[in-house]
């Protein structure tokens, strides 16, 4: 049997097909007690039995299946008017196999169509299998939201057992709101969030919070980092200037605490905390900068934080070149002045600088330009011990570049000369060890692009001051090479090196990385002088076992060589080794991570994002956020 609901205009609205249906005009009611199937504007509907009541616009169905867009939802029992379907004993799923490759199953799940589906108290299937419990699962359909689960179940040696979850909800266009609900067997729940917000125009802000309160310990273990930048109000029309805010902090109830909970981050597992905040002024010609900034690090016990350094407050003044009286120059300022307390000390100074730099170039003839410059700069000590005069002393110097310049590259060749004057005193600081010689050289460097995929670069220079005697060997700087090449589109090697002909090498560094996103290979060494002996190696490697794979997997080995010479190593230890496997299935993509690194760091997790048919966009208030405020986080991570 077939029954349409039609418009007035004649257009379809409603088809119900089944083997029997019972009308009743006088309540218009349909009733089905057999298999049925309804289609209208918001899909089609499946069901044992049922019933629809034309005049409430509402009906009930039993063991309903919905066909919606690319989702599959069975209720038990299914109660409907014209705005929403509530799903009791629920499923859904977007795999049109039958039985489905995976499904949620919920108690209750709520529809409306082009808006939302919710629901509550879940349970994520694979097959048959039970893998984990979700307490709510949210998506927007059409004009919803965009609000984004993800889960990460694992363990480390550490905290045992965890899943960690997380919840995207994009406010607007501008915001971005995520909030952290996580449990440890071994160490309790742990909750924390983040907030981004992105007008570039008026204002840039992430801010991040993590507390957790572990197993019989009286106080809450926490961390909060983030930023700022915010343009202010002109105070005036008539001022021309712009006033604008900026911030940094990164703050820890303990040194360990980052290190224990927040392992992909290699920033914030330093133990260190900091917060810096500034008031700038700019105009055409000058900035102008309040600020204050402090750090502290961790005791040798790692159990709490002393005082480093701090600057609070400090003044800095700064000129874009300007001319004076119309000569053919270019001058500029540069100045401070802090109330600081250096590391290792116990009390603050006040202290300040100032420079002024005159500059102006010079085309001797094509391609050859000559940039000559003279400054002097004068600082202060402002005494703050009793008996102790304050210190002012002054420097002055210039130097010059003499620049070659073609377009396979370019050759300079520059001097510069600084010199000390007496303490409180206009005279050359010539009773001092150094004869207040502190800078008297000449430099050259070498940068040649033969082609756009190609580069070399070669630097030295050499000590000319007269207060000590030294050897050529020891004059001359330590030269640094750097090479760059790019074969092909998905090849690119550099290396870059430092020697000394008095100490031999000082740094070796070199990368190789060769394939596209998918599948590719890198490598890296390095070796530096103050351990001579050791070589540190990096390797990666990314690759999609066959063509058409749904796996991709990603290995990572950094190790430690000490070598004794003639191949011969003595000490061998891997500071990091770990291994990452992707799967994309229909509705979720999945991440299965091993990781173990130096400081007892053994684990292994993995998350499912439950992008439920939701294609892979790119979002670019999450990009712009990764690379403003957390550049170390991969594409597609939410949180550390």
């Amino acid at each position: 049997m077939r029954l349409e609901e039609l418009s007035a205009a004649g257009k379809q609205q409603k088809l119900i097909r089944a083997r029997s249906l019972t009308v009743n005009m006088a309540s218009r009611t349909v009733v089905s007690p057999s298999d049925f199937v309804m289609d209208d504007d918001t899909g089609t509907v499946y069901g044992k039995s049922g019933f629809v009541d034309y005049g409430s616009e509402s009906g009930r169905i039993n063991e309903g299946r919905f066909a919606y867009k690319n989702f599959i939802i069975k209720g038990r029992v299914v109660e409907f008017n014209k705005s929403k379907y509530t799903y009791k004993k629920a499923s859904i799923t977007s795999c049109d196999e039958e039985p489905p490759h995976y499904r949620l199953r919920a108690s209750r799940l709520y529809l409306e169509p082009d808006r939302y589906f919710l629901a509550y108290n879940t349970v994520f299937f694979v097959g048959r299998i039970p893998v984990f419990y979700f307490p709510v699962v949210y998506r927007p359909i059409g004009g919803g939201t965009p609000f984004v689960s993800i889960f990460r179940p694992g363990y480390d040696q550490r905290n045992g057992f965890f899943i960690k979850s997380s919840y995207v909800y994009r406010v607007n266009k501008e915001t971005r709101a995520k909030l952290y609900l996580d449990y440890f067997a071994r160490r309790g729940f742990g909750t924390g969030g983040e907030l981004d917000f992105r007008r570039p125009e008026k204002n840039i802000t992430s801010v991040s919070l993590y507390r957790i309160r572990e197993y019989g310990v009286v106080r809450d273990r926490w961390g909060m980092n983030g930023g700022y930048w915010h343009l202010l109000n002109r105070f005036n029309e008539s001022d021309p200037a712009q006033y604008y805010s900026q911030g940094f902090f990164r703050l820890l109830s303990d040194p360990k605490v980052n290190n224990d909970f927040f392992r992909t981050n290699p920033f914030a597992v330093s133990p260190d905390e900091q917060a810096s905040m500034a008031l700038t002024r700019k105009t055409n010609y000058t900035v102008t900068r309040v600020s204050a900034y402090g750090r502290e690090t961790h005791t040798a016990d790692f159990n709490r934080f002393q005082k480093a350094n701090s600057s609070i407050p400090r003044l800095d003044f700064n000129t874009v070149p300007f001319s004076v009286l119309r000569l053919p120059v270019l001058n500029s300022f540069s100045g401070y002045f802090e109330n600081a307390r250096d590391e290792g000390m116990t009390y603050a100074q006040k202290r300040g600088e100032g420079a002024w730099n005159v500059s102006k170039s010079v085309p001797i003839i094509r391609h050859i330009t000559l940039s000559p410059s003279v400054f002097y700069d004068q600082s202060v000590f402002i005494s703050t011990v009793p008996g102790r005069n304050d210190v002012w002393t002054g420097r002055y110097g210039g130097g010059a570049t003499l620049r070659y310049d073609r377009l396979w590259g370019s050759f300079d060749l520059g001097y510069a000369y600084k010199r000390r004057l007496r303490k409180n005193k206009l005279e050359n600081d010539s009773l001092a060890a150094d004869k207040g010689q502190e800078a008297s050289s000449v430099s050259s460097q070498l940068f040649v692009m033969p082609r756009f995929n190609t580069y070399y670069k070669l630097s030295t220079s050499y000590d000319l001051r007269e207060y000590f005697d030294a050897s050529f060997i020891k004059r001359l700087a330590p030269v640094t090479a750097e090479i760059y090449y790019a074969p092909r589109p998905l090849v690119d090697i550099f290396a870059s090196g430092t020697y000394s002909l008095s100490g031999g090498s000082r740094s070796f560094v070199t990368q190789i990385n060769m394939g596209d996103k998918e599948n590719y290979i890198g490598g890296g060494i390095a070796n530096y002088s103050t351990a001579p002996r050791a070589w540190v190696f990096s390797n990666i490697l990314g690759f999609r076992p066959w063509r058409g794979s749904g796996w991709r997997a990603e290995t990572v080995l950094r190790y430690r060589l000490k070598s004794e010479g003639s191949f011969n190593f003595s000490d061998f230890k891997f500071f990091e080794k770990g291994i990452t496997l992707y799967r994309d299935f229909h509705d979720f993509r999945t991440k299965w991570n091993f990781r173990e690194r130096s400081g007892g760091v053994r684990e292994f997790f993995f998350y499912v994002n439950l992008r439920i048919s939701d294609p892979a966009r790119k979002d670019d208030l999450e990009d712009r956020s990764r690379e403003y405020w957390h550049p170390w986080r991969q594409e597609g991570e939410v949180r550390d």
